[in-house]
């Protein structure tokens, strides 16, 4: 072979291996930080693929090993530098997915690996559905790809190997290799340092506690003395405000993660009337009877009726349970409006009394052994009007129910009581109103129609026969938050069962005299009260 022949051999193969060391050298280390958002993991393993065209991409997995075991697991300009440094790395990409209607807006930003900056503008696309194609590809490799191309280099020197790890120091798995006589020397002082850095790490974390505990401390405080309300917000809002500051000082993103306050609030909307699963009360109720009929005025034995001069006590059970709305999703959905209540309403002690003469012609009172209560079980439904812990919630429910009052019937001197017993039978629709005032204070207002099946025995031909009979209830009330899920519920009821008779000539409506004509043409049963209950929501 001629030395010509030889030279352009020569020039040939120094070209390729200048060629071959320049494309190499060209590729960047680099990680892609897990998502947030929608289809987080779709979007972030296209990313991966699109960015391995030209970089080396160093897996998750081996950045979540490093960040805990260097306790370094918040996004901030510091620890991208750190961990950057001890896995060689020269970016760092961050993301987030936000769905708006059928589009997937898709927001990434880069870190350099040296400083840890956030370098450019965030880049942004968008995609049609949960893929990363079309224009979404196009952008990435315009944008990031161009961005990445310029990131200075992280490491002393080398290659990579096919997953990131690089030729002269690390291996595959991300551990050091062994190079030279003094490496022992360098890991035992590297360890040190690394072992000093989180013992004062830990000391101001653990100061900061103490600080956050004595913070609580106060605010909680300031909650129980009403005007300190204020003062513990406030210092909520200033811790806030300093976190915030903090994280600009060190140059790293405002943490996204819900603070303490956000929390506060997403526990206290997931309770309000509109989201929470559980409303149960229990308590004291407070019931007054008035039964009065109407008749014709020259009736000579005209029906005694039954008045209460005081409400009679009564134990009051309220349950509500909305099953589709335990994951409390803020995400709304109608059927987590759907709900089961039941009612329980027993009067502990009455006593009815009632003057009559006896054998020798003396006026006596007796004790009349009297038993009222009522239940109803039924289906609900809740649609708010607004979200939020002052969400407005309307709905409507539809219950079967029945309530009774029986009193004795014969006196002790064997006369009748004259008092007839109800026991009534219902389907009642209803609508009701929950109105949130403040965060603490909920009005609450609930009407309803009583379809009456059912009367008992002041419809039989012994009593006043067949009727047509009609009713509603009205209940207003209000709530006061105790804590967030423990709160105190006072309400007043009004409640009216109207009879209108239709005239049996067998019945008392016209044999309370000698007359063939109707005397007695109609009643009314009024019922007013209220509760005073204690509850728990979740």
């Amino acid at each position: 072979m001629s030395s010509r022949s030889i030279h352009r051999w020569l020039v040939v193969i120094a070209t390729f291996v200048l060629w071959v060391g320049t494309a190499h050298a060209g590729r960047k280390r680099v990680v892609v930080l897990d998502f947030d958002g929608p289809k987080a993991e779709k979007f972030h393993e296209d990313v991966v693929k699109l960015l391995k065209k030209n970089h080396t991409v160093v897996s998750t997995e081996k950045w979540n090993a490093a960040a805990e075991e260097m306790d370094a697991g918040k996004v901030t300009e510091k620890n991208v530098k750190k961990l950057a440094k001890k896995l060689k790395l020269d970016g760092v990409i961050t993301g987030k997915v936000d769905k708006r209607r059928d589009e997937y807006i898709i927001k990434l930003k880069l870190r350099s690996g040296t400083t840890g900056e956030i370098l450019g503008n965030t880049i942004q696309t968008k995609a049609d559905g949960p893929r990363i194609d079309g224009q979404a590809a196009r952008d990435i490799k315009e944008e990031l790809v161009a961005q990445i191309d310029e990131l200075e280099s992280n490491r002393s020197g080398g290659g990579d190997d096919e997953e990131g790890g690089d030729s002269k120091g690390e291996d595959a798995d991300g551990k050091g290799k062994k190079s030279g006589f003094g490496r022992k020397d360098d890991d035992e002082d590297k360890k040190k340092k690394e072992d000093e850095e989180k013992k004062a790490k830990k000391d101001k974390e653990d100061e900061e506690k103490r600080k956050k505990k004595e913070e609580e401390a106060l605010a909680t405080k300031g909650d129980g003395d009403g005007d300190g309300d204020g003062d513990g917000e406030k210092k909520k809002k200033k811790k806030k405000k300093k976190k915030v500051a903090e994280e600009e000082e060190e140059g790293g993103e405002v943490s996204e993660e819900p603070s303490e306050e956000e929390d506060s609030g997403d526990a206290a909307a997931r309770l309000s009337p509109s989201q929470r699963a559980i409303d149960a009360v229990v308590g004291l109720s407070f019931t007054r009877r008035n039964l009065a009929f109407q008749f014709a005025a020259d009736l000579g034995k005209q029906p005694p009726g039954y008045r209460q001069p005081i409400p009679v006590t009564g134990g009051i059970v309220d349950l509500t349970i909305y099953p589709l709305a335990f994951s409390h999703k803020k995400k709304k959905d109608i059927l987590q409006g759907i709900g089961l209540n039941v009612l329980y309403d027993q009067v502990l002690v009455i006593n009815s009394r009632k003057r009559y003469l006896d054998g020798m012609g003396t006026a006596q009172t007796a004790d009349l052994t009297t038993k009222e209560n009522r239940w109803l079980v039924g289906g609900v439904f809740r649609y708010p009007l607004t979200q939020g812990v002052k969400g407005i919630v309307v709905g409507g429910g539809l219950s079967y129910g029945k309530q009774t009052f029986s009193i004795a019937q014969a006196l002790p001197n064997m006369e009748p009581t004259d008092i007839p017993n109800v026991a009534y039978s219902m389907v009642t629709p209803s609508a009701f109103v929950n109105f949130p005032v403040t965060e603490k204070i909920i009005l609450n207002l609930d009407a309803g129609f009583h379809a009456i099946l059912n009367t008992g025995d002041i419809q039989s031909r012994t009593q006043y026969g067949a009727a047509t009979v009609a009713g509603f209830s009205v209940d207003f009330g209000g709530d006061y938050m105790i804590t967030k899920a423990i709160f105190a519920r006072a309400s007043v009821r009004y409640q009216s069962i109207s009879f209108s008779f239709k005239g049996d000539p067998m019945s008392q409506t016209h044999t309370r005299d000698t007359d063939p004509e109707q005397d007695v043409t109609g009643a009314k049963d009024v019922y007013f009260g209220g509760a005073v209950t204690v509850g728990y929501v979740y």
